[in-house]
């Protein structure tokens, strides 16, 4: 099967995208019907996509530092992102887009990303992996401007890692790993996220998913309360530790979600070779919300 090219002019809105496939698992529930069991032949391509100086002031006031002449990789992410969300909002996809829980990220922030420089961005559903608790999907994301020497380069590309809990779309149901042991290391800083940092991320990021907004919304999905989104945990984990001239990979894999209001105990180390390894746990009940690491890219 020929890949089918869906060409936009700019990313869908997130909010209309989530409602969209909000209503089609409703219905989908309703009429009881089956969503097919295998990924579409299908990318998504945004070109001449601006990432405005709005943004940037946005993500100042919310988040924290950024320079239009090198954009953070978060925002990069955020901005990119609704590429992604229209291939998952899709009702051949074949996991639904509400309640998808967040489980790793893998970037590689190869140039700087300047704001209001026409981009090329290019999304694609890349493999479906068996979970304990479900189905998992990974979606690439490419990014695509111009270079020094005046021609087109990869400036960054990553791939998340999203979790449908309760699919399971083959008879394979791989056996929950037994937890690992955690001994909390002695901390190097500490976040604290108000009950609104949900909220107040979607509005910057546009990631309106239910799980990250209100306890009430939250717990229709199976959480215990309004979750902190994994990609503020990555921006917090990068910020002021990112080269403003790229050539950096980071990446992040997430254990137990941050209950918001929470506070997140973090540790920075040196990572075996090069890089920063980070771990990010509750204080309290000793356990671990995510690891992550920042290192150079090999030449």
């Amino acid at each position: 099967m020929s890949m089918r090219t869906t060409e936009l002019a700019a990313p869908p809105s997130l909010a209309g995208l989530y409602a969209r496939a909000a209503g089609q698992a409703a219905k989908d529930a309703l009429t009881r019907r089956s969503r097919p069991a295998v990924l579409p032949e299908r990318e998504v391509v945004v070109t001449g996509h601006r990432i405005p100086r709005a943004a940037v002031a946005a993500w100042r006031d919310a988040v924290g530092p950024a320079d239009p002449a090198a954009l953070p990789s978060v925002l990069v992410h955020t901005q990119v992102f609704g590429a992604a969300m229209e291939l998952m909002a899709d009702p051949d996809f074949p996991l639904p887009l509400p309640g998808m829980v967040h489980l790793t990220n893998t970037v590689l922030h190869r140039r700087p990303v300047p704001a209001e420089t026409a981009l090329r961005v290019t999304a694609r559903a890349v493999g479906l992996v068996p979970h304990h608790a479900g189905t998992a999907v990974d979606v690439a994301v490419t990014v695509e401007g111009p270079d020094p020497a005046g021609g087109e380069a990869v400036l960054w590309e990553g791939v998340s890692r999203y979790l449908a809990k309760g699919v399971h779309l083959t008879g394979l149901r791989p056996e929950r790993p037994a937890r690992e042991e955690f001994t909390a290391p002695a901390r190097t800083a500490e976040w604290r996220l108000g009950a609104g940092a949900g909220r107040r991320y979607a509005d910057v990021s546009g990631d309106w998913n239910p799980i990250h907004l209100t306890g009430v919304s939250a717990r229709l999905f199976g959480m215990k309360g309004a979750i902190a989104h994994g990609m503020l945990l990555a921006a917090r984990m990068l910020q002021g530790r990112e080269p403003a001239a790229g050539g950096f990979r980071w990446e992040i894999e997430f254990d137990a979600p941050v209950v918001l209001p929470g506070t997140v105990a973090v540790r920075y180390e040196p990572a075996d070779g090069q890089g920063t390894r980070v771990i990010g746990w509750d204080g309290r009940r000793g356990r671990r919300h995510f690891t992550g690491r920042i290192a150079p890219l090999a030449d």
